[in-house]
């Protein structure tokens, strides 16, 4: 099943609003294309937090 996830883009700090679509169970991050900073993020899919993202 699809979900919306709203993440914070680490180059720019804007709040960005992307779809996780379904992925094989033994991923636990997922690449995303930013069109805040046009560059790529690791997300982590159970948090939708950008990959080495310390704060809770």
């Amino acid at each position: 099943m699809d979900r919306q996830i709203v993440f914070k883009c680490p180059r720019t700090g804007m709040n960005v609003q992307h779809r996780l679509g379904d992925e094989p169970a033994d991923r636990t991050h997922v690449s995303v294309s930013c069109p805040a900073c046009t560059g790529l993020h690791l997300l982590d899919r159970s948090t939708g937090k950008p990959a080495g993202d310390r704060r809770n």
